[in-house]
């Protein structure tokens, strides 16, 4: 995970209308076990008070999506990048088969943001610990690092909501792209589409944020993800970079060293207040990775601002 930084203690109080997150709810009788067989973490560690991140894997073991497991008195609710939503939606239908088991693209719950100490002033009590969720009355769940939250909202509430802190409370608005900045700068392993089964959960660091179990029994890419853990041949990890260039890269841009080898590639990408922030995967083969630049836009130096 990646250290405290400056930015993380200075945060300030906002609230955020839009995450670029979604969800997608399972329900029915059989919604654990199906779960279990699907996602990297351990299901039946959940609670009301405890979420987890994880990971849908395909049969080789490389991520589809990354999501966030909420346990709900009627189910789960899965909290992933939007533009992934139907993606994975479509791909645990396929497993549903005879179990009693509904999927929702749910679409009535907005997934709202919180930074700073905006809690109280909302009448929220949000828990501490990360992943930790608190019920005020709605489900807030604490994310890591910074104190950011999210706030899960009944669609036809969020407005009104919203309105409140900002015209009652003073609470300021943030953008998007302020948020998906500071998803980034948290370590938090949100991508889209065009990463997408590229890479073990290993390489996203979600063994070091809690989210693979590797003593639950089978799930789908299980084989792959354990005997890499147990053989120690993870060869890549997450870092998080700042950026000198002028244009946003792209996913999957190749980042190399300065002897121009191949070091890794970009998961993600966020600019805001004239700053950038990339995800980066890079090797770790022999050590700490060092004098990394962006191939092409004029190789544009990277500098880490997190190890792994």
């Amino acid at each position: 995970m990646p250290a405290l930084t400056a930015e993380h203690a200075n945060i300030p109080e906002k609230i955020y209308g839009d995450t670029g997150l979604a969800a997608i709810e399972v329900t029915g009788t059989d919604a654990a076990v199906f779960l279990q067989g699907q996602l990297t973490c351990n299901i039946d560690e959940l609670s009301d008070s405890h979420s987890s991140i994880a990971a849908l894997c395909n049969a080789k073991g490389r991520v589809i999506s990354t999501l966030l497991v909420v346990k709900t008195p009627l189910g789960f609710v899965l909290i992933l990048p939007s533009e992934l939503r139907d993606t994975v939606a479509d791909k645990l239908r396929r497993y549903v088969l005879r179990a009693k088991v509904q999927l929702a693209q749910d679409k009535r719950l907005a997934i709202c943001g919180i930074s700073g100490c905006v809690g109280p002033t909302a009448g929220l009590e949000p828990a501490q610990t990360d992943f930790g969720v608190a019920l005020s009355p709605e489900p807030v769940i604490k994310l890591p690092a910074a104190p950011r939250f999210l706030w899960l909202l009944p669609e036809s509430l969020a407005a009104e909501k919203m309105e409140a802190l900002t015209e009652q409370q003073g609470v300021a608005r943030g953008s998007l792209a302020e948020w998906r900045y500071r998803d980034i700068d948290s370590g938090l392993p949100w991508f889209g589409p065009e990463q997408s089964e590229q890479h073990i959960p290993q390489m996203l660091n979600l063994d070091r944020l809690g989210g693979i179990s590797f003593n639950k029994g089978c799930y789908t890419g299980q084989e792959i993800v354990a005997r890499t853990h147990y053989l120690g041949k993870v060869k890549r990890a997450l870092f998080v970079a700042d950026y000198s260039g002028a244009r946003l890269p792209q996913p999957g841009s190749t980042v190399r060293d300065l002897e121009c080898e191949m070091a890794g590639t970009v998961l993600a990408a966020a600019a805001w207040a004239g700053n950038t922030r990339l995800l980066l995967v890079l090797q770790i083969v022999d050590g700490m990775p060092k004098n990394l630049i962006l191939d092409g836009d004029n190789h544009a130096q990277l500098t880490l601002v997190s190890a792994q």
